[in-house]
């Protein structure tokens, strides 16, 4: 009883708290939208070194081949016996077919495809990236079967 008598008390007499004002929109929308921010830089950075460990095996790669290391540069390749060191230069050496009149290649993008990594090089020498594939388990490096940009 004397509960009611409270309530009915503060009602006729004005003895109630006084409601908090509520936060404008600007304020309530803070904390999520630096929340959303911190997410989505997190997410970009994470999107951009994804594959990092492809990328710099690619480069190294890359880099022996700039470099006339081309023994350096066949061990990081996925070779077997149908694709030899002799195949290797043709493609790769001094005058192959990739590396003839390149002076500079560079790392321009990357996917994953399932077990491996395309990395596309822009050389020099070429129009259009060549799309390198790197194994994930072996880190061993070979021609990708698709390039997004076109062969």
């Amino acid at each position: 009883m004397e509960m009611a008598e409270k309530i009915i008390g503060s009602l006729i007499y004005g003895d109630h708290p006084i409601p908090k004002r509520g936060r404008a929109w600007k304020d309530r929308l803070k904390v999520p939208v630096a929340i959303g921010l911190v997410l989505l830089v997190i997410g970009g950075l994470a999107y951009k070194f994804a594959n990092f460990q492809e990328e710099r095996r690619v480069k190294l790669f890359m880099t022996a081949v700039e470099g006339g290391q081309y023994d350096d540069a066949y061990k990081n390749w996925d070779a077997d016996e149908h694709y030899t060191m002799k195949d290797f230069l043709e493609d790769w050496g001094k005058e192959g077919y990739y590396s003839k009149g390149m002076h500079e290649a560079r790392v321009v993008d990357s996917n994953g495809k399932g077990g491996a990594v395309v990395v596309y090089v822009a050389m020099d020498n070429f129009k259009r990236p060549v799309a390198l594939l790197v194994s994930k388990e072996t880190m061993k490096l070979s021609f990708s079967p698709v390039n997004k940009y076109g062969q």
